[in-house]
């Protein structure tokens, strides 16, 4: 992967991140956080919808089952 490309990837991951965490602190809902990643063009440049739901799924039962555990 070139350098521009992992950059761009690294900025989705930062950006999935980011909501994930506004989830966490009630910031945002599930559904409307997944929208609004889903419509993020950063974002389903390299994630597909699917890909989407299950990250900020996984993510957030990581952060449930084992707190502060996780990276967020």
């Amino acid at each position: 992967m070139g350098k521009v490309k992992e950059w761009a990837y690294d900025l989705a991951e930062q950006t999935i991140d980011d909501t994930i965490e506004k989830i966490i602190k009630n910031e945002l809902s599930f559904n409307k956080a997944v929208k609004l990643l889903k419509e993020d063009k950063k974002v389903n440049v390299f994630f597909s919808d699917d890909e989407i739901e299950m990250i900020v799924g996984h993510e957030l039962k990581k952060e449930f089952n084992y707190g502060n555990a996780s990276e967020h």
